[in-house]
């Protein structure tokens, strides 16, 4: 459950962290993550965080040491990491079609 938790919140700490730093050129300091990176590990948190509550749930069911409380716990847990991540994509789309939308 403590799993669940930390993955949520490295989905949220993910999204606030800068994805790369830039040198003076336009290039990506070396050692920084891509933006690819960032965004895979912020997308393998997410995965993480619906397959531990979809795991919670199958031990519920199959009559395992998951009380009811954690599954749900667990669910919603999922279902705000999955509403961030739409939140974000969506922001991310508004963003690029404004910058489409600008006249040069």
């Amino acid at each position: 459950m403590a799993g669940a938790v930390t993955a949520v919140q490295g989905v949220a700490a993910t999204a606030v962290t800068a994805p790369a730093a830039v040198n003076g050129n336009g290039g990506a300091v070396s050692g920084a993550p891509s933006f690819a990176d960032w965004l895979g590990q912020a997308l393998d948190a997410l995965a993480a965080v619906t397959n531990q509550a979809d795991a919670a749930a199958a031990v519920y069911a199959a009559g395992g040491p998951v009380t009811l409380d954690q599954v749900m716990v667990a669910e919603q847990q999922a279902t705000l990491a999955v509403d961030f991540a739409v939140t974000v994509r969506d922001r991310a789309l508004n963003a690029y079609q404004t910058i489409m939308n600008m006249q040069i």
